[in-house]
């Protein structure tokens, strides 16, 4: 075989090869869902498929060098004309992206929402001029689901609206929206102005900037909403007409409706939280009061100088303690009673002020040995009683840890080191004796202590 017919065999298997490609790009281009079109920088179809053929109600063979004039109704062509300059200006322009409903042969009853992107095709060949590709989705089962929400959502007690990507409010979901901002329709109105401004004078920094930031995720990616979403503000307490009475607790949040990784709408929902926040707030004030009763009861039965309890809580526990005791509810009770040794002087020669101090240091000794069961009370100037449940072997074993503790007590007086010391009587309870019986015996052993040389303790 010559040179010549070898060549004229490579070159049919390459032009075959190329038909075949060619056959298979346009039963791809065939088979795209939507309008797809190829359009000149005059607004001729150079191609399109067979989708965009049957939307817009012309024969596929019919597309080929035919003016979109003949397809769009003046208003449509207006807005696609309006684009297709933009990026004609623009060469370095990015795809436009936009949503305008269109009708078949431009039949109003046939007319549907498709969103739209509008790009520039880069050539190395300006022979056709600049190219165009012009891409449609049909979203009307998407606004058909939303009317149907709409309906879902026109009776829940929620405030439901959409927001374009300029900020306006684009539809409202819910009559319950007007009862909670007040006023009317508020389509067509900046979601800025009837929800923020009114209160403007009331909301945060912080708040005023996420307010900010609202309008900045619009028409942007969608990772940028997602960082700047937390900044949104989603408590405020709303009222009109400058006045703050009457006015309601909302909850706002935020959810993006996305096109191709752009933030196109933001579904906002409002819901009202004032008896939720105003339960709260009775709550906290139920606390108050609770910590300020409880702080001036602690206050009644609390010494202020020792910490210990008063004669009047110990005259109501101890009494109870004592009944349980009678009722054998309680094993046993034994009473503790302290005086400090020789204290009259600290206060005639060293001042109050160091009789203050010893009174502190004796009576942080006895809360720190006593049990959460016991009642350690201040029952007098420096006399003090402990109350507990155990038997008097064992309450007098705590007292003499307290006596020795005291007896350690470092307490330096102008320079000088000075003793503390104190004596105590410690005394079981009987059988249906009273808190006063009680005292007196205990209160006799204390003198005892006295008389035989102080610093120690008697029991019966």
């Amino acid at each position: 075989m010559s040179n010549l017919n070898q060549d004229i065999q490579a070159s049919h298997k390459i032009l075959d090869l190329l038909e075949r490609a060619n056959a298979q790009s346009e039963a791809i281009i065939d088979g795209l869902p939507g309008v797809f079109l190829i359009l000149n920088e005059h607004g001729e179809i150079l191609r399109g498929n067979i989708e965009a053929a049957r939307i817009l109600g012309i024969d596929p063979e019919d597309l080929l060098r035919t003016e979109c004039s003949r397809l769009f109704k003046q208003e449509t062509l207006n807005i696609f004309q309006q684009h297709l300059q933009q990026l004609t200006d623009n060469p370095s322009g990015q795809a436009v992206r936009f949503e305008l409903a269109v009708s078949g042969g431009k039949r109003l009853e046939d007319e549907r929402p498709f969103y739209w992107r509008l790009s520039r095709i880069d050539l190395s060949s300006s022979a056709e001029g600049q190219l165009f590709y012009l891409m449609g989705e049909d979203i009307s089962e998407l606004r058909e689901t939303e009317n149907k929400l709409s309906s879902v959502f026109a009776n829940i007690p929620l405030g439901i609206l959409t927001v374009d990507e300029h900020g306006i409010i684009e539809d409202t979901y819910s009559s319950y929206l007007i009862w909670l901002l007040g006023g009317g329709d508020f389509t067509g109105r900046p979601f800025r102005e009837i929800v923020f401004d009114p209160i403007k004078q009331d909301l945060s920094r912080e708040d005023l900037e996420g307010v900010r930031n609202i309008g900045l995720s619009l028409d942007n990616d969608e990772k940028e909403f997602d960082r700047l979403v937390n900044t949104f503000p989603t408590q405020i307490y709303f009222y009109r007409n400058g006045s703050s009475r009457g006015g309601k607790y909302l909850q706002i949040s935020y959810k993006p409706v996305v096109y191709e990784g752009v933030v196109k709408r933001l579904l906002v929902i409002l819901e009202d939280r004032t008896k939720v926040v105003e339960a709260e707030k009775n709550s906290e004030r139920a606390d108050l009061v609770e910590r300020q009763s409880r702080a001036i009861y602690e206050t009644a039965i609390r010494d202020p100088l020792t910490g210990l309890f008063t004669r009047l809580y110990m005259e109501d526990r101890v009494e109870a303690l004592i009944n349980s005791h009678n009722r054998r509810d309680v094993l046993d009770v034994a009473l503790i009673m302290f005086d400090i040794d020789h204290f009259k002087p600290f206060n005639d020669n060293y001042g109050h002020d160091v009789g203050d101090r010893v009174l502190k240091q004796v009576a942080g000794v006895i809360l720190e040995q006593v049990r959460k069961t016991d009642i350690p009370v201040r029952f007098g100037g420096e006399e003090f009683m402990v109350f507990v449940t155990a038997s008097a072997q064992a309450a007098a074993k705590l007292a003499e840890r307290i006596r020795k503790k005291v007896e350690a007590l470092p307490l330096d007086v102008e320079g000088k080191k000075v003793q503390v010391t104190m004596s105590g009587g410690v005394s079981a309870h009987e059988d249906n004796e009273s808190l006063e019986q009680l005292t007196k015996r205990a209160d006799q052993l204390l003198y005892k202590a006295k008389r035989e040389g102080r610093n120690r303790i008697m029991t019966e």
